[in-house]
C-alpha cells in the first residue's frame, strides 16, 4: 500500500496538513501523522492533532513520501530539529518524493536539497532557498521534490500528489467529487481561448510559411515528452499553451528575413533573435497567458549556456522552455527550409544525439528519443487541452 508521512511540529498550519491528509486518504493512500515528540500537537490556531507516532520511530524504507505542512512558528521547530534533515535526506537519497507548502521548503534549502531546483513557496520566504529557484506558481513540481505556496494552495498540493502517488484519473475522481473547479486562472471560456490561440498562429502563418503546422508539430512532440515525465494535467495544460505560442514573437519579423534562401547575416539574425522577447511581451498582460512567458523567452537557450537571450545554463533553463528546445529543433531538422532540405527521422534524432550535453538537456533528448516512436498524442485541434 503507498504510505505517506506527514511530521507535525508545534504550530503547524492546519489546512495544509489537514487539507493534504483528506485528499490523500480519500486515494486510499496511506498518512502516517508524527509528531516530534510524545502526545498532541498544538496547531499555529490551537487546534489539537494526535500524532499516529513519533518522528523516531519511522523510516523512509516504509513511505513513499514525505510532505511538510507549513505555519509558524511550526515550520522553524521542524528545521530546528535534525531528526528532520535527516530523514529528509534519507528520503532524497533513496529516491522517494518529498513535498513541502508554504514556508516549509527553507527546510528542504536547510538540508541542500533545492539547488537548482525550481520551488514554490510563501513569497515571503523565495530568498531563503538556498540555490532553488523561485516560481510565482500554485505547486511546482520538479524531479521527486513538489512545493507549493499556502494555505490557498493546499487542496491543488493535494491533489498534485495524489496524482504523483496514485495516478492522474485518481486524482481527478477526487477532485470530480470535490467540486474543484479548473485550477488554471482566467480560463473563462475554452472555446474561446482556443480560439484565440488559433488565431494568433493563423496570423503567424500567414506571414511565414515554414510555419505552417510547426506549433501543432512542436506541441504533440513536447505532449510526449511531458506524458513521459508523468507531468500534472496542469503542468501538461502549461506545456502545450507554451509550445503553441513559443514563435509567436515572430509576428512582427520581416518576411524576407523569415524565408531568406541565404544565410542571415549578423543584423538579420539579431532581429530573429529578437522574437523570444517579443513574444513574451506580447503575451505578458494576457493573465491566462503571462505564466508560459518563461517558456517563450529560453526555448532559445543551451544546455551549455550558449544560447539566448539570457545565457542559462543547464537547470537554470526552465524545464518546459527545455522540452520546447528539443521538439522545436527537431521539426526545424526534419523539415524542408527555404536554404536546405529536411532530414529524415533517423538522421535527425542522431542530430539531437550529437548535440546532447550542448545544446540540449542530455536527460531529456534520451526521453524524447525514447517517446517519439510510441507518441499517444494526435493533435487534431486546438481545444485538445480545453476540452
Amino acid at each position: 500500500m503507498t504510505r505517506a508521512l506527514i511530521p507535525l511540529a508545534k504550530g503547524f498550519e492546519e489546512i495544509e496538513a489537514l487539507a493534504v491528509v483528506d485528499i490523500l486518504r480519500r486515494a486510499e493512500i496511506e498518512v502516517v501523522l508524527a509528531g516530534l515528540l510524545p502526545g498532541p500537537v498544538t496547531s499555529a490556531r490551537n487546534v489539537s492533532i494526535n500524532p499516529d507516532t513519533t518522528i523516531d520511530t519511522v523510516s523512509a524504507d516504509v513511505f513513499d513520501i514525505i510532505i511538510l505542512p507549513g505555519g509558524q512558528p511550526g515550520t522553524d521547530n521542524l528545521n530546528a530539529d535534525p531528526r528532520i534533515h535527516a530523514l529528509l535526506n534519507e528520503f532524497s537519497d533513496k529516491e522517494k518524493l518529498i513535498g513541502a507548502i508554504c514556508a516549509a521548503p527553507i527546510v528542504l534549502a536547510a538540508s541542500g536539497l533545492l539547488k537548482g531546483k525550481k520551488v514554490a513557496c510563501y513569497p515571503t520566504y523565495r530568498d531563503q532557498l538556498n540555490g532553488g529557484i523561485y516560481e510565482d506558481s500554485p505547486v511546482v513540481s520538479d524531479g521527486n521534490i513538489t512545493t507549493s505556496q499556502g494555505a490557498g494552495t493546499a487542496i491543488q498540493f493535494g491533489l498534485t500528489i495524489t496524482a504523483l502517488l496514485a495516478g492522474q484519473p485518481a486524482a481527478e475522481k477526487i477532485a470530480k467529487a470535490m467540486l474543484v473547479q479548473d485550477s488554471l486562472p482566467g480560463i473563462w471560456n475554452p472555446a474561446l481561448f482556443s480560439s484565440i490561440i488559433e488565431a494568433l498562429l493563423g496570423a503567424l502563418e500567414l506571414q511565414d510559411g515554414y510555419s505552417q503546422g510547426q506549433a501543432r508539430r512542436v506541441a504533440e512532440y513536447t505532449l510526449s515528452i511531458g506524458a513521459k515525465l508523468s507531468l500534472s494535467k496542469t503542468e501538461m495544460r502549461d506545456l502545450y499553451l507554451g509550445a503553441m505560442l513559443h514563435d509567436i514573437g515572430k509576428y512582427n519579423t520581416a518576411e524576407e528575413i523569415l524565408n531568406k534562401p541565404a544565410r542571415l547575416n549578423l543584423r538579420e539574425e539579431t532581429l530573429t533573435r529578437e522574437h523570444t522577447m517579443k513574444g513574451t511581451l506580447f503575451i505578458v498582460g494576457i493573465t491566462s497567458l503571462s505564466h508560459i512567458g518563461p517558456t517563450i523567452l529560453h526555448h532559445h537557450e543551451h544546455w551549455d549556456g550558449s544560447g539566448y537571450p539570457g545565457r542559462l545554463k543547464g537547470e537554470q533553463i526552465p524545464l518546459h522552455a527545455r522540452i520546447v528546445a528539443i521538439a522545436d529543433a527537431f521539426d526545424a531538422i526534419c523539415t524542408n527550409r527555404s536554404y536546405r532540405d529536411g532530414l529524415d527521422r533517423q538522421s535527425a534524432l542522431q542530430e539531437l544525439v550529437k548535440k546532447k550535453g550542448t545544446q540540449f538537456d542530455p536527460f531529456l533528448v534520451d526521453v524524447f528519443v525514447n517517446c517519439l516512436s510510441n507518441s499517444p498524442f494526435e493533435m487534431k485541434d486546438f481545444s485538445y487541452y480545453f476540452s
